[in-house]
């Protein structure tokens, strides 16, 4: 008896997917996926948002940052934060809503560059 639960457990551990993957049909979709596969296995999205942030990245050749003061006559400061020599990322964030029906829960798939970072649920999707 105490062998058939061990296997059964195991047999349930085996079949479960990823925190954040998606099945369509037959494929599953996780983090790291290329656009190109989504596209392909899930099709078309119900809706799609496009942004672009510009992210700082790592300093270059023993960059350094200061602080900069400036005071006005009513006596408050202004603070500025000064990088030199910083690289700096543009990156294109496209967010693809998945609307799959009634009976199953809507997702939202955030890409980076191209690449799935993220895959949320919604609420139950709609006709």
């Amino acid at each position: 008896m105490y062998w058939r639960i061990l296997i059964f457990l195991a047999g349930i551990l085996l079949l479960a997917q990823p925190a954040a993957a998606l099945r369509c049909g037959s494929r599953l979709i996780s983090d790291g996926a290329p656009q190109g596969k989504v596209l392909r296995f899930c099709g078309e999205p119900e809706a799609v948002q496009v942004r672009t942030l510009v992210r700082a990245g790592l300093p270059r050749n023993r960059s350094f940052a200061r602080t900069r003061y400036r005071f006005d006559s009513a006596g408050s400061d202004d603070r500025e934060l000064l990088f030199a020599d910083r690289a700096y990322e543009e990156v294109v964030i496209e967010e693809w809503t998945y609307n799959f029906g009634p009976r199953r829960l809507m997702r939202v798939i955030r890409f980076e560059n191209g690449i799935v970072t993220s895959i949320k649920q919604l609420g139950y999707g709609y006709h």
